[in-house]
Parts: C-alpha cells; sequence; structure tokens
C-alpha cells in the first residue's frame, strides 16, 4: 500500500511539475530583423538601393565590454561563495571528530586550485593545441591575447574561448572558479577517510591536469567538440570530472570506519544539521552565479530564464527527496531534503 501511494505521489507531483514548467524550455519567438519592418510591409515596399554589406562585429561596444565584465566577475565571485557552501555541509554531515579537518580541506582547496590552474591548467585547458590538449600559451596565461577582440579581429593562442567579449583575466578568474569547485566535489565524497596532505596533492593534480584535459576536449576545441558536444556550465566538465574523481578516490580509500559492521550497514549522522542546511541554502544561491553566468554576458532573456529552470530544479529535486523521506520514514528528513536539492 506505501508503495502505491509513493508511486501516486511521484506522478502527481510530477505531472504538476512539468505542466508548469514547460514554458521554461520554449523557444522564443524570432526578432524581426533589426531596424527593418514586418515581412509584410517589406514585401510590398519598392526595393532599396544596394548597400555595402555591414563588417562582421568583430569589436563590442566599451558599454557592453564593461557590462559583460562585470557581471562575469559578480557571478564568478558567487561560485567562489559555493565554497563556504561545501564546507558548511560537508563538515554538518560527518561526525564532529572530523570537523576540523574538512573544513581545513575546503579551504585550502581553492589555493591550490588557484595555483595549479594558473601555472598550467588555464594554458591546457584553452591553449590552440590539438583535439587531445593544448599547447600554446601553457604556462601563466602568457600567451598572445588581444581580448575583448573577438571573432576575426581576434589574435591569440586561445582562440576557443575568443567568443566571449571581456577581457583575459574575467575569462581566466570564471574559469578558476569552476575548476576549483571540480575539486571541492571529491573532498565531499573523501570525507573522514583521506589524510590532509594526500588531498592537497590530488587537487594539484586533478586542476593542474585531468580537470584542463576533459576540459579542453569540449570546451577547449577538442575532440568531443568537434563531434558537436556541447556542454553548457559544466555538467560533463565540471560535474562529471568531480563526480569521477571522487569516484575513484573511494575505490581507493574504501567506506568510513564504522561504516560496515558484521556484514550490516550503519547509518553515520551527521552532527550539525544546521551547518548543513545553511551550507545548502548557501550552494543554491551559487547556481544563480554558476549557471546564468555561464552566458558571460548580459543577455537578458537568456539569464532570466536560465535562473527559473536552475530554481525549479532544486525546489522540485527538494520537494520530492522530502515526500518521498516522509513515505519511507513516516516523517520528514532533513538531510535527504538537503541532497534532494543538492542532487
Amino acid at each position: 500500500m506505501k508503495e502505491l501511494k509513493l508511486i501516486g505521489w511521484i506522478g502527481i507531483l510530477t505531472a504538476l511539475v512539468m505542466s508548469l514548467s514547460t514554458p521554461l524550455w520554449a523557444e522564443e519567438p524570432a526578432a524581426p530583423p533589426a531596424g527593418g519592418a514586418p515581412a509584410a510591409v517589406a514585401e510590398s515596399a519598392p526595393p532599396a538601393a544596394p548597400e555595402a554589406a555591414p563588417a562582421p562585429a568583430a569589436q563590442a561596444s566599451e558599454t557592453k565590454v564593461a557590462l559583460d565584465t562585470v557581471w562575469t566577475l559578480v557571478t564568478a565571485m558567487l561560485v567562489f561563495f559555493m565554497n563556504l557552501g561545501f564546507a558548511m555541509v560537508e563538515s554538518g554531515f560527518c561526525r564532529s571528530k572530523n570537523t576540523v579537518n574538512i573544513l581545513s580541506k575546503n579551504f585550502i582547496v581553492f589555493a591550490v586550485s588557484s595555483l595549479a590552474f594558473w601555472v598550467i591548467g588555464w594554458g591546457m585547458m584553452f591553449g590552440d593545441g590539438n583535439g587531445f590538449i593544448g599547447t600554446q600559451g601553457l604556462f601563466f596565461i602568457g600567451g598572445e591575447d588581444n581580448s575583448p577582440l573577438m571573432a576575426d579581429a581576434y589574435k591569440g593562442v586561445y582562440s576557443a574561448i575568443s567568443w566571449a567579449t571581456v577581457p583575459l583575466l574575467a575569462k581566466f578568474f570564471f574559469q578558476l572558479v569552476f575548476a576549483g569547485t571540480a575539486a571541492t566535489i571529491v573532498s565531499g565524497a573523501v570525507a573522514e577517510r583521506i589524510k590532509y596532505v594526500s588531498f592537497i596533492v590530488f587537487s594539484f593534480f586533478l586542476v593542474a591536469i585531468i580537470y584542463p584535459i576533459v576540459g579542453h576536449w569540449i570546451w577547449g576545441g577538442g575532440w568531443l567538440a568537434k563531434l558537436g558536444m556541447w556542454d553548457f556550465a559544466g555538467s560533463t566538465v565540471v560535474h562529471s570530472v568531480g563526480g569521477w574523481a571522487a569516484l575513484a578516490g573511494v575505490l581507493v580509500l574504501g567506506a568510513r570506519l564504522g561504516k560496515y559492521k558484521d556484514g550490516k550497514v550503519h547509518a553515520i549522522p551527521g552532527h550539525n544539521m544546521t551547518s548543513a542546511t545553511l551550507g545548502a541554502i548557501v550552494l543554491w544561491l551559487g547556481w544563480f552565479g554558476f549557471n546564468p553566468g555561464s552566458t558571460m554576458a548580459v543577455s537578458v532573456n537568456d539569464i532570466s530564464r536560465i535562473v527559473i529552470t536552475t530554481n525549479t530544479a532544486g525546489a522540485v529535486g527538494l520537494l520530492v527527496a522530502t515526500l518521498v523521506a516522509w513515505m519511507l520514514m513516516g516523517k520528514p528528513d532533513i538531510g535527504m531534503s538537503i541532497n534532494g536539492l543538492l542532487a
């Protein structure tokens, strides 16, 4: 009976969500040509004298460059703020004796990531090269670049990201916080089972080598990009790479001590749900930088749609997890609700 009720609730909620959220993914009607009349009027008008074709917009206006740069940097700062969210969630869900270790790892991981990505990660990921790896402008963001010029006017070795109308260092910082997030994902998976120094070394290697190589395949014009792969906001580049690295870590390290006893699974409850809940809210906020910021441009319709889609996804995950926990356990569980939001 409980299983039937569960299936019924999930079905009702899914139908409701789909009916409410359908407009979020609907395409907007195409706008008429800039400066032109509607098609019906244009057809009846006398033919105009031929004009020279306008040159391609190779350089955005100073106003657009300024707005896009501010937008890119502010959203990158929101993504950076997610480090606090990860630290609070991970420490809250673990045992109190390991709190300082987990907080220390989440505190130092962005510093390690910053150094690794600056030294070689950026060049390996976005430098022009072959389908596997970037080979130009490898070290210290030192390659030729005349951003924010773009299209045919761009002259440099980071052509895969020349579509963005922001300066080179703004591009670097935005991509840096993404790289740092991939490393932070690993921190939660190996919590309470890895030594501090080992985690530092692993994080440096991940951000300097592993993350940039996969990133080059997709965002750097590599072989997956040439096959037509499109990854907006890093569902593969960031989250999958972080997840794969985390899986490799737990396969090597094994389960937490006390998780399995006498052939049975024992739950290890978190020690501070206040910290975990506040951390989840910080991460929810950070998503509004992570996803809309990936436009790297003040495109008002796009970023508005992305914000609503992002919020709806998190809200539905939270509600479904809460309902499922309530039906199976007889009461709501804040830990399950948090995991539903983050999933």
